[in-house]
């Protein structure tokens, strides 16, 4: 399998930052100047991800390099393929670099690791993984700024993610939430470019592109599912009623495209929603804010030689992000219409998020996450249809910072992923994972 890393992330060098248009705009940060020059972006429309890690955490301008090496159990490494279950021992490696550079006008954020598997006693699935993302955030105005964010994943294991969690977003997903199969060869790149402006004191509006990419390189890994590619643009118009709420408005256009066998699945999907956000904290030391997203939803599937169908349905989404100088918080709950994420058709799903981490000592911090999604279909006349199902799936971890350069981890994963008609997911989907892994990093500063 080639490796491939697209071509904007190398330009670009760019990880999903928190945004200038996306700073407080409220007395209650007195001391930051670029705070006070504009207003947030609130999380319906900001295309970022709430925080993953602590505000004593946050930090920029450093160069990070580091290894991870680490061991598992997995109960299950055989899910979707064999009638009883196989459990393997699994022994991998991370190297990762990490590049953080900030100026009065620019951001730029980088992240790059190749891993490598290794598998007893199925060795098949040994493996090489490459993973890469980043963001560049650029001021060209008092108010103006433009964010290009790329993410890259080349592997074969659901669980192979050296950069954490993924952060949960205040957005409506485009393609479906959690389906993919726990051991498969897989590539897949999401790209985003949003351009914001601040008209007055209280008013900004904001225009944003989306691409994405599923791959499996080798389909019969993959019984019943297929690759997709997704394209969404939208346009927003943000009020700041007083320094803790904003309301506006978003138009979003999307199509979702799968591979199918012979032929192609298109989901047109256009919607037309409302949105408010509240902060219920906004200050140097502690951000909250709600957010509430909703309105129609037309939705058009394609799948030839099949007749089109469309609709008309209510979408939204309900979004909490927290973030304090000793924990943070985020979750998410959405309601619509998706396709794609290997599945073919269009879907109703209802799908649940939350991360949350917490330092309780300078040297120990806990993290948990869960995911609950449920998806219907919404075309079961047609000839490559599924009945669809639910993915339920939680993590618990544990990391104890063992000096200024090493750090030990101690984890564990559960997931299920129940959809009957599809065979990669359909044998034996519940896997447990424990895990523990150990990091050297060290760390030096840039532009001091």
């Amino acid at each position: 399998m080639t490796t491939r890393i697209p071509f904007l992330l190398i330009l670009a060098l760019i990880a999903a930052v928190p945004g200038w248009s996306q700073a407080t705009g409220t007395d209650e940060q007195p001391d930051n100047p670029v705070a006070n020059d504009g207003m947030m972006t609130p999380p319906p429309v900001s295309g970022q991800g709430f925080p993953t890690v602590t505000g004593a955490e946050t930090r920029s301008n450093y160069l990070s390099l580091g290894v991870t090496a680490g061991i598992a159990y997995d109960n299950n490494v055989e899910a979707g393929y064999s009638p009883t279950p196989e459990s393997d021992m699994i022994y991998s490696i991370w190297p990762t670099i990490t590049m953080d550079l900030k100026t009065p006008r620019m951001r730029e954020v980088f992240n790059y690791s190749p891993g490598f598997s290794f598998y007893q006693p199925n060795s098949i699935f040994n493996e090489s993984d490459q993973n890469a993302s980043g963001s560049l955030q650029y001021l060209f105005g008092s108010h103006a700024s433009i964010t290009v964010q790329d993410a890259f994943v080349r592997s074969s294991s659901l669980f192979n993610s050296p950069f954490g969690a993924e952060a949960i977003t205040g957005g409506a997903p485009t393609e479906t939430t959690g389906v993919l199969a726990a051991f498969a060869d897989r590539i897949s790149n999401a790209a985003n470019v949003q351009l914001t402006d601040q008209t007055g004191e209280s008013g900004m509006f904001g225009v944003s592109g989306q691409y994405g990419q599923l791959d499996y390189p080798q389909s019969s890994q993959v019984p019943g599912l297929y690759n997709s590619t997704s394209w969404n643009g939208a346009a927003f118009s943000s009020q700041r009623i007083n320094a803790r709420q904003y309301l506006g408005g978003q138009i979003q256009h999307a199509r979702i495209v799968s591979f199918l066998t012979g032929t192609d699945n298109s989901v047109q999907r256009d919607n037309l929603f409302g949105f408010y956000t509240i902060y219920l904290s906004n200050s140097v030391k502690s951000t909250m804010s709600l957010s509430v997203t909703g309105g129609p939803e037309h939705y058009n599937v394609a799948q030839y030689p099949e007749s089109a169908l469309e609709a008309w349905t209510p979408a939204g989404t309900l979004a909490f992000g927290w973030q304090s100088h000793l924990s943070t918080l985020s979750a998410s709950y959405y309601h619509g219409v998706t396709a794609g994420g290997g599945l073919p058709g269009a879907y109703k799903e209802d799908s649940a998020n939350a991360f949350f981490r917490r330092e309780l000592t300078p040297t120990w911090h806990l993290n948990f996450s869960g995911l609950y999604a449920r998806n219907d279909n919404l075309t079961p006349g047609y000839p490559f249809s599924e009945p669809g199902g639910h993915t339920i799936a939680a993590s618990a971890s544990a990391e104890r910072l063992l000096s200024r350069s090493l750090k030990f981890q101690v984890g564990y994963d559960w997931m299920d992923q129940s959809y009957s008609g599809i065979g990669a997911l359909g044998r034996l989907p519940n896997s447990n994972r424990e895990y523990g892994s150990i990091t050297y990093q060290r760390t030096r500063p840039l532009g001091r």
